[in-house]
């Protein structure tokens, strides 16, 4: 019984080495997402400038002890596309409670709220969005196509700003523009 202990020790440490081996400056998360993934589950998408061979998340219900781990094997990427997209799903969470996570080669863990639990009927209020494109030297232009006017200017709130200074007035985010099951919805904590 001691030989597998030490045996399983070996293994967990040699994990814990490779991970922190693959992470790199290609490695490191960008536009990290949430998604409802049905009652008691949660989706957590970001993206890598290199493919993961299995995306994982860290994540708890203590900031500090982020011990449990999701993962899954999507990476995936497009030919138009400069980054992958990393896709996991967490799955046996508590209705409303808040929990902490943190995607692969990360350094900031960020948080979440589950939906309340089904039926109950409280009232509640969310933010809706369309696509908001992308943030950073790839995206949010100062300038616009032909036919389209009012560019946001350099002092003018962005989308993700204003949801932001607005946070504590709403429950969730429903991105999308049609009820289907494509929708998306991200709660806030």
């Amino acid at each position: 019984m001691l030989f597998s202990v030490k045996a399983a020790a070996i293994v967990v440490a040699l994990a814990a080495i490779t991970l922190a081996d693959d992470c790199n400056d290609k490695t490191t998360p960008t536009q990290i997402r949430l998604a409802y993934a049905g009652h008691g589950s949660m989706k957590v998408s970001w993206n890598t400038n290199q493919r993961l061979s299995n995306p994982t998340v860290h994540f708890g219900k203590d900031v500090d002890h982020l011990n449990r781990d999701a993962s899954s094997d999507v990476s995936i990427t497009y030919p138009t596309s400069s980054t992958w997209n990393n896709h996991v799903t967490i799955t046996g969470l508590e209705p409303d409670a808040t929990y902490y996570y943190m995607p692969q080669c990360g350094s900031q863990a960020y948080s979440f709220t589950t939906a309340p639990n089904r039926g109950k009927g409280d009232p509640f209020q969310f933010a809706m969005v369309g696509d908001m494109g992308t943030f950073g030297k790839d995206g949010l232009s100062t300038t616009v196509g032909k036919g389209a006017a009012n560019p946001l200017g350099p002092n003018d709130a962005t989308t993700i700003q204003s949801l932001q200074a607005m946070k504590s007035s709403y429950k969730f985010i429903w991105h999308g523009l049609l009820p289907s099951i494509d929708v998306v919805f991200i709660f806030i904590n």
